[in-house]
């Protein structure tokens, strides 16, 4: 695999395509990334892309995208994991154009987020490949747009060109984030925010000319955008892909890449350290060496100690470190990453007083009836607060409270919304800070997250973080699907209670698993469940990115439309209803 020599990049004008054309110019036989197509291959098919061949085909789509577009008009991205999209969106970038990644929509099914995403961005064009242009040209819209298919532009390589050079605080992309609510919000990140962010990346990764990353990451989501694509195109090292659906029909396609390209950087979600951990043989595992993986980030949902441990000893054999677990915490407001732990560092697992955190207060303990959370390491070469939500004040050392951030990858707030309250808060009389509405405190220098204030559950003047009890279940209830449970609070008419539902292992008796998690709960966190609902499997609410949505599960819930095997009948003889 080529690799390309490591440049200087300041985060100038320019930027993502003034680095492209600098290689193309100087190495332009060198391989910019590798994609590895498993659709009609199981072993995979490699295609590489040189910087020639990248340059060629943003400069033409760039080119079409200004006849029909004029700068700082939106550009919704309707492609898959593959070529198309990412030219499509440094032609974006190219033509002054603003880019709106999104997923490519299928013949059989809309993502219902599709349309209000492109109308709410007021999107004029969509780019797409000829072979979606018509399930596309289907997206039920409130105002019609002008279709561009990457792979019917013609390609000139001598045609002239005069790239735009935006200012640094011009929107450069929307990222549509995928939490929970109906309606989804559109990031505006400007050129500032993703030359801070690559930057930050570089000094915390330590990347250098020797780097690889291999990526599943969807790239209409923030991980797989900036991790995989801007910071490899910006910084000049290789990187491979594979699209989301080839990592999780196979997660060991992943292994074998890194294995055989040398990975030396991954970012993951902790789902997909499960999936390997579950789905990998010890057959296939004996074959594997990752020893040259130096960073191994979890992200984008709660990190697991369970996961952590695991993943070590079933890939210790295979040269994995256990110093390369590198949990993070960040999110799309400030372009990706905000905290983590630094390259050669164990994580941190300490376990904190249940009955303590509930009441907002961090105290340390070693028994078994503490939480385990794993920390997320220091601040990311930005400012990192835990400020107490209702007052605006600073909290105190050991007070969980609400996580604020200031710097410059910290976005310029949603499109079309009047945002200053979540992007421009006041601390200490100084404001340009974010509120990210989660909830956390610092303990031994590292940031412990302890969930989002917005699914809080409040039982008898108890704080109850959902993923504490989430993680219970999952401990306690072996038959339970990892990283398939939710519990979210429900008014009852007279109070408010606690509702879990799960999906299951294939061979659980789903009336013994209700009875195992209302015991586990009650025992671990002094709480009685109301109801636990046991869904089909694949039918838990999740983003396409795999975190799981409480409020829409919840509103599923309420709403009856959850897709259950059976529905337990309310709370047991003697508990309280």
């Amino acid at each position: 695999m080529s690799v390309l020599p490591r440049t200087a990049w300041t985060g100038q004008a320019g930027g993502v395509p003034e680095a492209i054309r600098q290689r193309a110019e100087t190495t332009p036989d060198r391989t910019a990334m590798t994609f590895v197509d498993y659709s009609t291959d199981p072993r995979g098919l490699a295609r590489e892309l040189t910087y020639r061949e990248l340059d060629v085909r943003v400069r033409a789509v760039g080119a079409r995208l200004r006849q029909v577009a004029r700068p700082g008009a939106r550009a919704a991205i309707l492609c898959p994991t593959g070529v198309d999209f990412i030219v499509g969106f440094v032609a974006c970038l190219y033509a002054g154009v603003v880019a709106v990644p999104l997923s490519a929509p299928t013949s059989f099914r809309h993502n219902d987020r599709i349309a209000p995403a492109m109308d709410d961005s007021g999107c004029e064009v969509a780019i797409t490949p000829r072979a979606v242009h018509d399930t596309v040209a289907e997206i039920p819209l409130a105002t019609p747009v002008r279709i561009v298919c990457p792979d019917d532009v013609d390609l000139d390589p001598t045609a002239p060109w005069d790239p735009v050079r935006p200012e640094p605080d011009v929107t450069a992309y929307l990222q549509y984030t995928s939490g929970s609510t109906r309606r989804p919000a559109g990031v505006r990140v400007t050129h500032r925010n993703m030359a801070a962010a690559a930057s930050q990346l570089v000094t915390h990764l330590r990347v250098d000319e020797r780097s690889t990353i291999v990526s599943w990451s969807p790239f209409f989501h923030d991980m797989g955008l900036v991790f995989a694509v801007i910071l490899p195109l910006t910084r000049g090292f290789p990187v491979v892909h594979l699209t989301p659906l080839a990592f999780v029909r196979d997660p060991g396609r992943w292994l074998r890449l890194l294995s055989d390209c040398g990975a030396t950087h991954v970012l993951c979600p902790n789902f997909g350290f499960d999936l390997c951990v579950d789905q990998v043989t010890a057959e296939e595992r004996a074959e594997l060496d990752l020893s040259r993986l130096v960073y191994a980030g979890n992200g984008a949902e709660p990190v697991r100690a369970r996961t952590l441990a695991r993943f070590t000893e079933a890939f210790t054999s295979s040269g994995f470190r256990p110093a390369a677990h590198t949990p993070v915490y960040g999110l799309a407001e400030a372009t990706l990453i905000v905290t983590a732990v630094p390259l050669d560092q164990e994580p941190l697992v300490r376990s904190f007083d249940r009955a303590g955190l509930a009441a907002g207060r961090v105290r340390r303990v070693d028994d078994s009836r503490g939480v385990t959370m794993v920390g997320c390491g220091p601040a990311m070469d930005q400012e990192v607060r835990i400020v107490d939500p209702q007052t605006s004040r600073r909290a105190g050392p050991d007070e969980v409270g609400e996580i604020w951030v200031r710097g410059e990858n910290v976005c310029a707030g949603y499109w079309a919304q009047d945002t200053d309250e979540v992007f421009d808060a006041v601390l200490d009389g100084e404001g340009g800070w974010l509120r990210t509405g989660d909830l956390g405190f610092f303990h031994d220098d590292q940031l412990f997250v302890a969930g989002r204030r917005k699914d809080l559950i409040i039982i008898d003047g108890r704080n109850h973080h959902p993923v504490d009890i989430e993680l219970t279940v999952e401990e306690e209830v072996p038959a339970v699907r990892p990283g398939h449970v939710v519990a979210f609070p429900v008014d009852t008419g007279r109070e408010e209670r606690v509702v879990i539902a799960a999906e299951l292992r294939s061979d659980a008796d789903p009336g013994e698993v209700r009875t195992a998690v209302r015991r586990a709960v009650a025992a671990q966190h002094d709480v009685f469940v109301h109801d636990v609902v046991v869904l089909r499997r694949g039918t838990m609410p999740k983003t396409s990115s795999g975190k799981l949505q409480r409020s829409t599960c919840r509103d599923r819930y309420e709403r009856g439309t959850l897709i259950v095997i059976g529905v337990s009948s309310g709370p047991t003889e003697g508990e309280p209803r």
